[in-house]
């Protein structure tokens, strides 16, 4: 198990002290590399140490049963249509996760990137048994604000642990090149919803204008911004947690009936073309 780095007196620590007495299920939205893996692994070593039992929810672990060979990976790239059927599955799994939850202790703990709608289903407003769920105030959503210089941090070493990686699924993360391209797609949205000013040159990284574009996604969840000033130092992979937990993750058969649904109904051209259009909420 890997080691508990929050200090006990830092005000991460406090915040997710009160986030296991208070919070069922919480999440952490926001783009690769603002801290989301190391921030989960912290809150599942607490909820863990606190005596919850924790379930866990990650995009790269979730979207896998989908990638069949007709949606592979493209240049580290999710397919639209594994997005939307990844998306598609979620809602129900929780419902299904908090069905099966029946003692106090339980916990799901989960990144949402949102980003390019990876998991935006549980951000939009819909008429189901979900809906329920994700605005109870048991639900929380937490947006990791990392300023300019950590991100630049979390950059440097994200190439580093690519290259080196300490745990398998290191190789896999996101390379800085997408993770810019990433920021700048946020920065479009910023521009179109009149969140931040157009630019006729690559915009560098804004915490403000993140942190609007966040906050719009999560309007109708009940979020709230983590400022993370100061760099956290991991003593080892951030994917390097206690063992035999449990993932939240589709079947085979689950993903190949979502998959056939969405194909019988939209092309990949039209998933495509809706895929430019993840932040509506």
């Amino acid at each position: 198990m890997s080691p508990l780095i929050l200090e006990p007196e830092s005000l991460l620590y406090r915040r997710f002290s009160q986030l296991i007495e208070d919070a069922d299920l919480v999440f952490f939205a926001g783009l690769p590399g603002v801290g989301k893996s190391l921030l989960l692994q912290q809150l599942t070593l607490m909820a863990l140490a606190a005596g919850r039992r924790v379930t866990l929810l990650q995009w790269d672990t979730a979207r896998q049963p989908f990638e069949t060979p007709r949606y592979p990976l493209s240049d580290s790239a999710t397919h639209p249509l594994v997005i939307r059927a990844t998306g598609a599955w979620l809602r129900r799994a929780l419902l299904d996760w908090h069905a099966r939850a029946r003692k106090p202790q339980d916990m799901l703990i989960g990144e949402v990137p949102l980003i390019g709608g990876r998991f935006m289903e549980v951000a939009r407003l819909k008429s189901d048994e979900a809906e329920t769920l994700l605005s109870d105030e048991r639900t929380q959503f937490l947006i990791p604000l990392p300023s300019s210089e950590v991100r630049a941090l979390i950059e440097t070493r994200r190439a580093r642990s690519i290259a080196d990686p300490q745990h398998e699924n290191e190789a896999h993360d996101a390379p800085p090149d997408l993770l810019r391209a990433l920021w700048l797609d946020v920065y479009r949205v910023g521009v179109l919803l009149g969140l931040a000013p157009p630019t006729k040159v690559d915009a560098p990284y804004s915490p403000a204008v993140y942190e609007a574009v966040y906050r719009h996604l999560l309007q109708h969840r009940n979020a709230r911004v983590l400022p993370i000033d100061e760099p956290l130092q991991p003593t080892a992979s951030v994917y390097d947690r206690a063992e035999q937990l449990p993932f939240l993750r589709a079947t085979a058969a689950q993903a190949e009936t979502i998959l056939a649904d969405l194909e019988a109904s939209v092309s990949p051209e039209a998933a495509i073309a809706a895929a430019a259009r993840w932040y509506e909420v």
